[in-house]
């Protein structure tokens, strides 16, 4: 099923509007992480909460994206509570979780392009706001099921493939995902000129990190890997290193997974395609598109109508 714009025709996107939910969403992630980094003291936790709607305030004064407003709430626990990698343990286990599912699933996976997006975008089923349990639970029961999308998009990203692609980024998103990613990367790797997964450059969320791909023994694994030169869910565009930047502008295709990253590039002018593979995880982006609650979504996005 398509959604209800054309991107061919109006690469003018409405974006996401502000929305109340958003507040209290990322006020309650707050709470979540002053939890886990075990902020007990009333002066730390006051602290952390002023800062809090310091951030908000200036999140709706500059438009910031739920991804890019979440980043500053974290480097700020994280700056106050000297804890680092806060989701440390958590990606440590659901990594370790995803490994032995894929290990399960893997061979009721077909070859072809349709059915390592269906591994990948089920891999998206993780999320820092989700029970890595029921997540890994939701791939195991679908894996190698059709799968139907609200918006699909695949015969695209099939026929650009098809046409000897140069430089291709896979842009990751949770840590345990790069199990259900790997088949697909191997997949685009073995048709394009040039493929670099894209990882995170600092602890975020749950977000995958070089750290987490040596220590889990996959850093070999893609032949060419590279960070955002950032921290954080998404693509903080205002914190980037100008390598990552340059990279985006030479590629000839961007492979976006999960939602934060179509969040921070969906209504970003960026010079080239970028196919984005995710689950609609909250009510106001499945609102956005009008679209049942865990949609899933295979959505090509071109800049330019005549591309």
């Amino acid at each position: 099923m398509s959604s209800c714009f054309d991107l061919k025709t109006d690469p003018r996107i409405k974006p996401l509007q502000p929305d109340p939910r958003c507040t209290v969403c990322l006020a309650g992630l707050s709470e979540d992480v002053i939890r886990i980094v075990g902020g007990k003291a009333l002066t730390f936790q006051s602290h952390i909460r002023s800062e809090t709607k310091k951030i908000l305030a200036d999140a709706e004064k500059g438009g910031w994206s739920s991804p890019e407003t979440a980043n500053e709430i974290l480097r700020v626990i994280r700056g106050v509570s000297g804890v680092a990698d806060p989701y440390k343990p958590v990606k440590t286990k659901e990594m370790a979780q995803a490994k032995s599912v894929f290990s399960d699933v893997k061979g009721q996976v077909g070859s072809d392009l349709r059915s390592l997006v269906n591994l990948a975008v089920l891999g998206n089923s993780l999320d820092f706001f989700r029970s890595t349990d029921d997540a890994l639970a939701c791939v195991a029961e679908q894996a190698g099921h059709e799968l139907a999308y609200f918006h699909d998009d695949l015969d695209r990203l099939q026929d650009f493939l098809a046409k000897d692609p140069g430089l291709v980024l896979y842009f990751t998103d949770n840590a345990g995902e790069v199990f259900f990613d790997t088949p697909l990367f191997k997949y685009v790797q073995s048709l394009a000129r040039r493929t670099i997964l894209v990882v995170k450059g600092g602890p975020g969320f749950n977000d995958l990190t070089g750290a987490e791909l040596e220590s889990s023994g996959m850093s070999g694994m893609f032949g060419e890997t590279m960070d955002t030169g950032t921290d954080g869910a998404g693509i903080d565009w205002r914190h980037v290193s100008s390598a990552f930047s340059a990279l985006v502008g030479e590629a000839d295709l961007i492979i976006a997974k999960g939602m934060a990253n179509f969040e921070t590039m969906y209504f970003r002018e960026i010079p080239t395609p970028v196919f984005f593979l995710f689950r609609t995880k909250c009510r106001v982006v499945t609102e956005y598109f009008k679209a049942p609650m865990d949609s899933m979504m295979a959505l090509w996005k071109v800049l330019y109508a005549t591309q």
